[in-house]
């Protein structure tokens, strides 16, 4: 819009014969100068820097919108409010998130449950290991809270059973960035990153070349579509520490990663009646569930913190503490 536009048309004529014929002069310039040059009085003169600044100043956000559009725009959903909190609003978007933890210890159910959240926006879901648990994704499908049964919450998540590294590889370099550029998604989940390279040669130089090559692709991805990227890693024994474990694929692999996880399967159980209760399960069917934690390891924009859950027929659960 023009200032002759904006304005009253007797002020613009003033300044317009006066050579003030500038936004950036009308806010730079003081309202004396304007006034000797224009001979307006001081009111006329508020009146037009208002107008002006008022037209050209970008709208007032405040700290908590900035917050809520940020946690939209750069982070996708877990699924689980206190795993949420924990990650500052969930995945980071344009990132490299790996999850790792012993066998059982419930890495692929979060993966599933992160997958079945943003179903709608999308996904795309590797399996290097077994086949894509679908019996497991329908059972948590089934319990969601607003699940509707005219909805086919599969038609957007993109699955692809790979188990040798070469074809992972061309999986990632030429396949993937094909199906990114003709959809719209917001999640790459990889189960696992290990599985591939573990049954490899011992060549170790030739793994960790080509675990940065898969790397640095899908972080090119990830910030390029702006997507979120999950990694399950395996673990293996720690010599320093012969009670703790430490994730699989080494320093080559662990470089590359923006947030680390780790899950652990506590000792302690829960009784997960109340929580787990459904139209389709009765309240005296009684279930225990083993308590999880969930670690942060390493993550540059959070703190190290643990959140405790259990793991239901209706997937992952928050749990008091």
């Amino acid at each position: 819009m023009t200032l002759k536009q904006l304005l009253p048309p007797n002020i613009y004529e003033v300044i317009d014969r006066a050579g003030i014929c500038t936004v950036r002069q009308i806010v730079i310039l003081s309202i004396w100068d304007i006034k000797k040059a224009t001979n307006l009085c001081i009111d006329d003169i508020l009146l037009l820097k208002n107008i002006v600044t008022d037209n050209i100043c970008p709208i007032s956000t405040s700290g908590n919108d900035l917050k809520k559009i940020n946690n939209n725009q750069l982070r996708i959903s877990t699924g689980c409010i206190s795993i949420d909190n924990q990650l500052n609003g969930g995945l980071l978007k344009g990132t490299i998130t790996e999850v790792y933890g012993e066998s059982a210890s419930g890495k692929t159910q979060l993966a599933l449950q992160i997958t079945l959240t943003n179903w709608a926006h999308g996904c795309v879901y590797i399996c290097t290991e077994d086949v894509f648990p679908s019996k497991r994704f329908e059972e948590m499908k089934m319990n969601l809270l607003q699940f509707n049964p005219k909805i086919d919450y599969g038609k957007n998540i993109y699955v692809e059973h790979i188990t040798e590294a070469k074809d992972l590889m061309s999986c990632i370099n030429i396949r993937l960035p094909k199906l990114l550029a003709q959809n719209d998604l917001s999640l790459i989940v990889i189960d696992s990153i290990a599985a591939p390279f573990r049954c490899e040669s011992t060549n170790y130089v030739k793994r960790a070349e080509d675990l940065r090559e898969i790397a640095t692709v899908l972080t090119t991805l990830a910030q390029e579509f702006n997507l979120a990227v999950l990694c399950i890693n395996q673990v293996t024994a720690s010599f320093e520490d012969t009670s703790s474990v430490l994730p699989s694929l080494g320093l080559a692999w662990s470089n590359m990663v923006t947030t680390r996880l780790m899950i652990k399967k506590t000792l302690k159980m829960f009784d997960a009646t109340q929580l787990s209760k459904t139209k389709n399960q009765p309240d005296t069917c009684k279930q225990e569930s083993y308590v999880r934690e969930l670690l942060v390891v390493f993550a540059p924009h959070i703190p190290n913190t643990i959140t405790q859950f259990i793991i239901t027929s209706n997937g992952i659960q928050n749990i008091s503490k």
